[in-house]
């Protein structure tokens, strides 16, 4: 704010103007009547001293002018305000003269004219104030005369100008002092003001945890107590909109967009001392049936009591626990390691997998959950990637059995393009260069040969246009066959390429992939329509495949498509248990295995576009 434009200095300048224009008139109106009284006491002082000069007027004693002149001398140094005397007779003859300024004269002009113009020139030569008085006196000749005496204003001048010294100075004290007060004034009025002001700029800016001190029980301070107030409710209701904002409305816990951020703020923490954290995903196992069953009110009855259940399990106040969107649910733990995420997640798995969960009708509902953890930095260092590779963990423990935790295993290089951070990125991505690069780190975490994806998508878009699908039915192919396998970047390398014989868990866990893929794939929006073809590419047509089982006509074509040039692909490939096999001899598995683990009329087709291409092959 701009000091000629401010409200104190308007106020300096209005109170200091009214104080120096009534000290001003009070000065003015003092001074001149003192100057009026000065000069009126000593007009009566002049004439009272004329007329004692004329009672002490005696030129009888002597015969020669010297009495004269001794008088009009031992006159004018009676008073300092006499200027000059002058005797004359009746004639105007001038006896003797005297004045403080000029010569003692001896000669005077004669006549009344000479008198009047000596006494003009006398007058003329003292002050402005000057004043003059005649008075008739008895001459020695016994005729009448007259002693003229001229009075100066020299002592009323000295007295007007100490007057008007002391008004003066009482003037500029008294101005001072006024200038001093109107500060004062002023910043009595506008200091709380200006603390109102600067608070008012802070609310504006956010900060609602302001107080304006209220000093006094004036308007202004009644003002700040009323301002506080207003803050105070504001600050209550800006918390009231915070936390509801932050809550998710059935369960209480905070909500998706308050885990989001949370997490990003916790992970700079992390990175910022070198700590670790893990997330834990947590989502209700078959929750959905569930709903189908039992109805939505006793789904959210569920909800509602996982989340009580699984507050009393959350032992650390550092720790946040959210509902991340539907049934499912999360975890943040700032400071710990997989290991100790583990211990904390399988303490609620089995909290919950005691816990008696019962509907309105007195029915028990069994209930169980399926956990993923992954931890900060080791297999992500971005919020994104390390939501995902949790997200992929707990998948992992659904397709496993469900009721269990599993931790996100990443063991491989980074620049085979397994970092959750990097697979969330290319899942956001809509051009085909970097769904080829995804698919191209598919290929080089099993150990195939590069640009296998590659055959097997240009096999399937020849395999959808000779079953007649439209160009935009070829595009989605095109995709889901660039990633029907994305699944297995969430799975051990050394599973994948062991070549000893697996384990059941571990042929469980391959057999995981699908739905990995499904999980993974599901939160791009754009890749939709390429679900169908990732999920169930390992369907069987007699109803014997994974991982849901689905049987004929039931199983998406776009899946049939991919699971018969897979398997092509797959069996001219050299892998950990079997080598690679002569086109031919794939051929005849393909027709063997029709009917059963493959759609007929797709094995078909298929061959002859195989047949084709060999006809070409030959032709050229």
């Amino acid at each position: 704010m701009r000091i000629a434009n401010s409200l104190e200095w308007r106020l300096c300048l209005l109170v200091t103007g009214l104080v120096f224009l009534l000290l001003f008139t009070v000065g003015y109106t003092q001074m001149s009547w003192q100057q009026a009284a000065l000069i009126e006491e000593k007009m009566d002082r002049y004439e009272s001293l004329s007329n004692v000069a004329a009672l002490t007027f005696n030129p009888r004693f002597r015969d020669d002018d010297s009495p004269y002149q001794e008088f009009t001398n031992r006159l004018i140094r009676a008073d300092r305000d006499i200027s000059y005397v002058v005797i004359a007779d009746s004639k105007g003859r001038v006896l003797s003269a005297e004045t403080r300024e000029l010569a003692h004269r001896r000669s005077f002009p004669d006549g009344e004219a000479g008198l009047v113009a000596l006494l003009s020139r006398l007058d003329s030569s003292g002050d402005r104030g000057s004043k003059r008085i005649s008075i008739p006196v008895t001459l020695r000749s016994g005729e009448r005369g007259r002693v003229v005496l001229g009075f100066a204003s020299q002592s009323v001048l000295a007295a007007l100008q100490n007057m008007q010294i002391r008004l003066l100075c009482t003037l500029a004290l008294l101005f001072l002092l006024g200038l001093l007060g109107a500060i004062s004034l002023a910043r009595t009025v506008t200091s709380p003001l200006r603390r109102l002001i600067t608070a008012a700029r802070c609310v504006q800016a956010g900060d609602l945890d302001i107080n304006v001190a209220v000093s006094s029980n004036t308007e202004i301070g009644e003002l700040a107590d009323t301002f506080n107030r207003m803050v105070a409710t504001l600050k209550e209701s800006r918390d009231k909109l915070i936390e509801r904002a932050n809550a998710d409305s059935l369960t209480g816990l905070y909500n998706h967009r308050y885990f989001q951020e949370r997490l990003k703020s916790e992970l700079k923490r992390a990175e910022r001392y070198g700590r670790p954290l893990s997330v834990i995903m947590v989502d209700i196992d078959h929750f959905k049936i569930l709903n189908s069953a039992y109805g939505h009110p006793v789904g959210d009855l569920v909800l509602r009591e996982m989340a009580d259940i699984m507050s009393g399990e959350v032992r650390r106040d550092i720790d946040v626990l959210a509902r991340y969107g539907g049934e499912e649910f999360a975890l943040i733990l700032p400071e710990a390691e997989s290991q100790d995420a583990m211990a904390c997640a399988q303490r609620l798995r089995l909290s919950v997998q005691r816990h008696c969960f019962v509907n309105n009708g007195g029915d028990t509902i069994p209930v169980t959950v399926s956990l993923g953890i992954a931890q900060y930095p080791i297999h992500s260092t971005e919020r994104e990637g390390l939501i995902m590779a949790a997200d992929m963990a707990m998948y992992q423990s659904k397709f496993l059995g469900r009721n269990r935790t599993t931790v996100f295993n990443n063991d491989t290089s980074a620049e085979k393009g397994c970092d959750p951070y990097r697979l969330y990125l290319l899942l956001h991505a809509s051009d085909m260069s970097t769904i080829e690069a995804m698919a191209a780190a598919i290929d080089a975490k099993g150990h195939r040969y590069p640009g296998f994806s590659r055959d097997v998508t240009d096999h399937s878009v020849a395999l959808a246009q000779e079953l007649g699908w439209s160009e935009k039915e070829r595009d989605d192919v095109r995709i889901a066959s660039l990633l029907h396998d994305i699944g297995k970047l969430g799975i051990s390398e050394a599973i994948l390429n062991k070549r000893e014989s697996l384990t059941d868990e571990e042929r469980d866990i391959i057999r995981s992939h699908p739905m990995l893929g499904y999980a993974v794939v599901e939160q791009s929006p754009h890749l939709a329509s390429m679900l169908p073809g990732i999920l169930n590419h390992h369907e069987w047509w007699d109803g014997n495949g994974y991982p849901n089982r689905l049987k004929g006509e039931d199983i998406p074509m776009i899946a049939r498509i991919i699971a018969v040039v897979d398997a092509y692909h797959a069996m001219m490939t050299e892998r950990p248990h079997c080598g690679a096999r002569v086109p031919e001899d794939a051929k005849a598995e393909l027709k063997r295995c029709a009917g059963t683990q493959f759609d007929p009329a797709v094995v078909d087709a298929f061959l002859r576009v195989l047949e084709r291409e060999e006809a070409q092959a030959q032709a050229a």
